[in-house]
């Protein structure tokens, strides 16, 4: 048995079977992303993501947060940051926990922290566990990380 596993900044995609199969998945996924570049003119990233793609620029945003910061508010960034790496500029609770967790960040209640932000205006609900941080919630994290917040 073997497995591929790709990220790409959290849409994920996981292959799993014999050696052989899972051989002829990596194949083809490695022309595919010989020609894939991050940030198109449909998806533009954070200039945090277009730098580094392996998510430091996250870490460096949840470092500006101050002591202060909630859990609400790290779970705002986390969404934030993955919405900026989809086209449909949204997020799910769990990818922005795994985003979270992925820098050794534990939420208790990611759920919960979401709703918050929801009852705080500061995030609204685009479809069924798809959320979108909203212009006050961007205002609230340009306010906790110093102004580092730039769509790239």
């Amino acid at each position: 048995m073997a497995r591929l596993r790709i990220n790409l900044q959290q849409r994920e995609f996981e292959v799993e079977g014999t050696e052989e199969f899972v051989k002829a998945y990596a194949e083809r996924f490695e022309q595919l992303l010989e020609g894939f570049q991050l940030g198109t003119k449909d998806a533009p990233l954070p200039a945090a993501v277009a730098g580094d793609a392996a998510g430091e620029g996250f870490g460096e945003l949840l470092q500006a947060l101050p002591r202060t910061a909630t859990d609400v508010d790290r779970m705002l960034l986390a969404g934030w940051f993955v919405q900026c790496g989809v086209a449909e500029r949204t997020f799910s609770t769990a990818d922005a926990s795994r985003r979270l967790v992925d820098q050794g960040v534990k939420v208790g209640n990611p759920s919960q922290s979401v709703k918050q932000n929801l009852v705080a205006k500061r995030a609204f609900q685009v479809q069924r566990g798809r959320y979108r941080v909203a212009q006050g919630g961007l205002a609230h994290l340009e306010a906790l990380t110093g102004g580092r917040l730039k769509d790239g």
